[in-house]
């Protein structure tokens, strides 16, 4: 029968911290899940993931995860490596060139969260840009064909307004979603255009009283999300809203016309000022 492992062999610490390591990731990979599926980071935007990246909390906690991956990874490739039994020499250099590697990685992905791009910077992209249009591989690649997206739609775009509206602003009213976007449906099936231009024109009408309304004080703003006022919402909203009508089809001019003939001029969206 074979003798008991004992901490006095050979490779016991790597075999220990295998073990450990594989217990964290666990509870990482759960804790990453139950955050992307059941919180107000459920949908991920390039709003939400730049305001995580900037996050000092998880910032750490995704260093800790990409370096525990790391590890865990070359960890066990070394120990596939060593059953083996290669010379020492080869051994030496594939073990060293392995963690190397890792370290590589380990510092690039690191960087990737301690050097992100600032919310706010991301927020004025969007201001002047609109948001995102195009397609994408299918993973792995060619499986699903390329997808396509469209956040310049105006159902998809009011769709992912109402989402930062809910989940990432320090509301300052108390109005509901139903009236920001209100409308009569006439079904239940897909909503017709002229539905989709009433929700468009009702929430056109609730930014513009916004708007309107002086900033709030900074003791009133929430800096801890996206948006820390409903007004900064606002303001930004009308700047995207122009933004992505100049890119739909026949060059959709009615949003535009409605924020240059609104009693108060859309201010530019500075995220510094009003943040």
């Amino acid at each position: 029968m074979a003798n008991p492992y004992t901490s006095s062999r050979t490779g016991t610490t790597q075999w220990l911290l295998q073990r450990v390591s594989a217990v964290l990731l666990l509870g990482l990979a759960f804790s990453h899940f139950a955050m992307q599926h059941f919180t107000t980071d459920a949908v991920s935007t390039g709003l939400t993931v730049a305001h995580r990246a900037n996050n000092a909390w998880w910032q750490g906690y995704y260093i800790i995860f990409v370096v525990l991956a790391l590890y865990h990874g070359i960890n066990g490739l070394i120990g596939i490596i060593r059953d083996y039994r290669p010379r020492p020499w080869l051994r030496g250099v594939m073990e060293w060139s392995l963690w190397a590697l890792a370290l590589y990685f380990a510092v690039v992905g690191s960087m990737n969260f301690t050097n992100a791009t600032p919310v706010g910077a991301v927020k004025e992209f969007y201001a002047v840009n609109g948001f995102p249009s195009g397609s994408s591989a299918g993973h792995p690649r060619g499986l699903q064909g390329e997808i396509h997206y469209d956040f310049r739609n105006e159902l998809r775009e009011l769709h992912l307004l109402a989402f930062y509206l809910e989940k990432h602003t320090a509301r300052t009213d108390d109005t509901t979603l139903e009236a920001i976007f209100a409308h009569t449906r006439s079904g239940k099936g897909a909503p017709t255009a002229d539905e989709i231009s009433a929700a468009g024109a009702s929430f056109d009408a609730w930014v513009l009283r916004k708007i309107a309304q002086p900033q709030p004080a900074p003791e009133k703003r929430d800096p801890e999300r996206i948006f820390s006022s409903s007004r900064e919402f606002a303001i930004w909203s009308a700047h995207v809203r122009q933004a992505n009508s100049r890119f739909r089809d026949g060059d959709d001019s009615v949003v535009v016309a409605r924020y240059a003939t609104g009693s108060v001029p859309v201010p530019p969206y500075r995220a510094a000022d009003l943040h």
